[in-house]
């Protein structure tokens, strides 16, 4: 079943850290789905193609049963599996993280490589735009202008995004609800304008918030 929510990345990001001279580079890409996500796994092969490793994990679907990793070389365990609990704990999903490794001459340890992988991932994301995927409900709302700025709070108080607001002998607001609380907002709205207002669902489906 697919998630009310999750988090992804909309465009390409990349952070380099170095921990015991060893450097890691975590790339972060957005997905359509597990073969774009392995096409592109080969594209960063090629791209550090003198790399000591190139691991990834990536989660391909809303649901997070799409899951996939690769330890590239590494010790089993040490940073495929490390880097996908990073994905799953912040509910990442439809995003590729590769982590590049160019090996400084320190040995790690098992612990240390687990920390090292974990660690790339997690200070990308803390550092790439991320947006909330909500499943939402898009609404058309249509109403005078003595009402539609209220009726804009209503829908921005129950967590609802405007997408357009188009102005004519009546306001036309389009606006994107969570659909969990599509419902109260909407009933709000009918009660502000006594039901004068045109109301129309015009689509379902993920959309991305701002956060």
């Amino acid at each position: 079943m697919p998630a009310d929510w999750f988090f992804s990345v909309d465009e390409e990001y990349e952070n380099t850290v170095v921990i015991s001279k060893s450097r890691f580079i975590a790339t972060l890409i957005p997905i359509k789905d597990q073969a774009d996500a392995l096409e592109k796994v080969k594209a960063i092969g090629k791209k550090y193609s003198d790399a000591t490793h190139n691991c990834y994990a990536f989660i391909s679907n809303s649901a997070a049963t799409e899951q996939k990793f690769s330890d590239d070389g590494e010790p089993q365990g040490t940073a495929g599996m490390p880097m996908l609990e990073v994905l799953r704990k912040r509910k990442v999903y439809m995003t590729l993280a590769v982590v590049t490794r160019y090996f400084g001459g320190i040995k790690l340890g098992a612990n240390g490589l687990v920390g090292a992988y974990s660690t790339s991932v997690a200070q990308a994301l803390d550092r790439a735009i991320i947006h909330k995927n909500e499943y939402a409900s898009i609404y058309e709302i249509t109403c005078g202008y003595a009402t539609y700025k209220k009726a804009s709070e209503i829908c921005a108080k129950h967590g609802g995004q405007c997408i357009l607001t188009q102005y004519d002998k009546d306001v036309q607001v389009k606006v994107a609800l969570p659909e969990k609380d599509a419902k109260k907002a909407i009933d709000e709205v009918v009660d502000l304008t006594q039901g004068a207002a045109g109301i129309v669902k015009i689509g379902e489906g993920y959309f991305k918030f701002e956060i």
